[in-house]
């Protein structure tokens, strides 16, 4: 198998590495819910096993979503280039969640993660050109949609505090369920010429 069909390959195990680091960290974690509280409070969480646990994992997922960009742009080129750039991005800002703390600015290198918004509507237009399915189309979309509403809560102050893990949970089944399903879609697709 060559290299950009692995980095590509990869990211179909995304949601696996991030949400396992979660529930790992988790179990040593002191006073944690996963119904009220997000998960880079784990990140400060008493237990140094919790945090340490915590940044290795997401760290990681960090570099798995950043090889995804990498194998992205080794087997399409020129062809998914606002796709790619969009999910390094994204990997870029685990990296800095990773080593920088919630409540830093760097901890979300200053709210640059909010352009994993335009993912599934870049995804489409670059993607659209190679006959996908409607399915495909109709995840993109949802994924896209929720994603926005979920930023939107989050802003407008509409997340309920007391749900907020639940939320961001669900948001993170979303995200990190498209990123999957995309590298599994674009594992397939053959390079235009």
């Amino acid at each position: 198998m060559e290299l950009k069909n692995l980095l590509i390959k990869q990211a179909i195990y995304i949601p696996i590495l991030y949400f396992g680091t979660v529930i790992i960290a988790s179990l040593f974690a002191l006073d944690y819910s996963h119904i009220g509280q997000h998960a880079s409070e784990l990140a400060i969480n008493k237990n140094n096993t919790a945090v340490n646990v915590f940044n290795t994992g997401i760290f990681i997922t960090g570099i798995s979503i950043v090889c995804l960009a990498i194998g992205l742009l080794l087997k399409f080129g020129r062809q998914l280039p606002i796709t790619s750039f969009l999910i390094f991005v994204f990997g870029v800002t685990f990296l800095f969640g990773a080593l920088y703390k919630i409540g830093s600015p760097w901890h979300g290198l200053y709210g640059i993660g909010l352009s994993i918004m335009l993912l599934p509507f870049a995804f489409l237009y670059e993607i659209g050109k190679k006959n996908i399915s409607r399915v495909t189309e109709m995840v993109s979309i949802i994924t896209a949609l929720f994603i926005f509403l979920y930023f939107w809560a989050m802003i407008a102050r509409l997340d309920p505090i007391e749900l907020r893990g639940l939320t961001q949970r669900i948001f993170g089944v979303f995200v990190f369920g498209f990123i999957s399903y995309s590298a599994y879609i674009l594992d397939k697709v053959k390079v235009e010429e």
